[in-house]
């Protein structure tokens, strides 16, 4: 409860959440895009984790408002650096709203950004659902011309089925995998099998 209403508080200001960018690099090691990240310094509490404040605006029903402050920001440099991939999570909360797409594209008008450039980030979550709204959404983004990666791959249930059912342009393998490389084990081959996977069905991957 004090996470909400402190959060509440935060995004009526400009001095405490902000957005970061992690780099996007290629395997050649050109940066090639970023991923824009929500950050809460709170006056009192100091950096506040986003595993602790995501889920809080999820619950309360402030993720919109904290989405939308993240794509603005991320779209306003994003039309610095054209041909640059911004990425950006979106929460099924947002998808589920039908008014999210005109949003989106009011948003990128406003900024100066180009839809081929934006890259949404969904967890598999929001295709369990199979809401028709969630749906509808994706298809007119994806017509639009804006990227869609699906976060965390490997954790679920039915993620090749997502595959074929959905249109999707990246994967992002899950960390679990990713940080056992190197120490023996499965998770070498497990790798090795998404990314030959993702590029016979020409999608591209993240590590």
């Amino acid at each position: 409860h004090t996470i909400e209403a402190e959060l509440r508080e935060a995004l009526r200001r400009t001095d405490q959440v902000s957005v970061e960018f992690q780099p996007l690099f290629s395997a050649r090691r050109a940066v090639i895009g970023a991923e824009a990240l929500a950050r809460w310094r709170h006056p009192r509490l100091g950096q506040v984790s986003p595993a602790h404040f995501i889920p809080v605006a999820e619950s309360s029903g402030l993720i919109g408002q904290l989405g939308e402050f993240v794509l603005k920001q991320a779209c306003l440099t994003g039309a610095k650096f054209p041909s640059r991939i911004m990425a950006v999570n979106i929460s099924p909360a947002q998808l589920r709203d039908v008014r999210f797409p005109e949003r989106v594209f009011a948003i990128l008008a406003n900024a100066g950004m180009r839809p081929t450039d934006l890259e949404f980030e969904i967890t598999e979550g929001i295709l369990l659902e199979d809401a028709g709204a969630s749906t509808e959404a994706l298809h007119t983004f994806r017509a639009a011309g804006i990227r869609i990666a699906l976060d965390d791959f490997g954790t679920g249930y039915s993620s090749l089925n997502y595959l074929k059912r959905y249109p999707v342009d990246r994967i992002k393998i899950d960390r679990s995998f990713v940080s056992q490389l190197g120490h023996g084990g499965t998770s070498a081959a497990i790798v090795e099998a998404m990314v030959t996977l993702a590029h016979a069905l020409r999608i591209e991957v993240t590590a």
